[in-house]
């Protein structure tokens, strides 16, 4: 796969790239239930996004694994009381801050390491949209099964 880069700077930054999202979600407007939550709950669950993000694009079973994968986002969130809109929201965070690490360090610098960046973000940009489908299923599923208890 030509976008591997970005997954290498990824890789190689995860921790301050990680502490930049963790800042992000406390603070935004949009993500208040994650403001009180405790850094080490947060750091957790940003830096196994990141480290397992490769796997989920190149692994030859990946449409498992990005189901395996966000059901067990979606249940941490729904665990910790977050709601649906700001657990997608927060995973958006997620992709923008590789992104804006990767483009402020000006690693994809001549046309070619651009057009990789490019196929990068595509791919990941797919992979959440798979990811709000999984995340919205099961919030749906959890939500009719407490029906259901009442």
């Amino acid at each position: 796969m030509d976008s591997i880069k970005l997954l290498d700077v990824l890789e190689e930054n995860i921790e301050e790239i990680s502490r930049n999202w963790i800042a992000e979600v406390k603070k935004n407007k949009r993500t208040p239930h994650y403001h009180d939550i405790s850094e080490d709950k947060l750091i957790l669950q940003v830096v196994k996004f990141y480290s397992q993000l490769r796997n989920m694009l190149v692994a030859p079973n990946r449409n498992e694994r990005v189901q395996e994968f966000f059901m067990h986002y979606a249940r941490t969130c729904y665990e910790m009381s977050i709601p649906l809109h700001e657990s997608i929201y927060a995973l958006n965070l997620m992709r923008r801050h590789m992104w804006l690490y990767a483009d402020f360090q000006a690693i994809f610098i001549n046309a070619l390491e651009h057009h990789q960046a490019i196929d990068s973000i595509m791919r990941i940009m797919l992979l959440i949209d798979y990811a709000v489908f999984e995340i919205t299923q099961y919030y749906q599923d959890r939500l009719q099964l407490e029906k259901l208890k009442a």
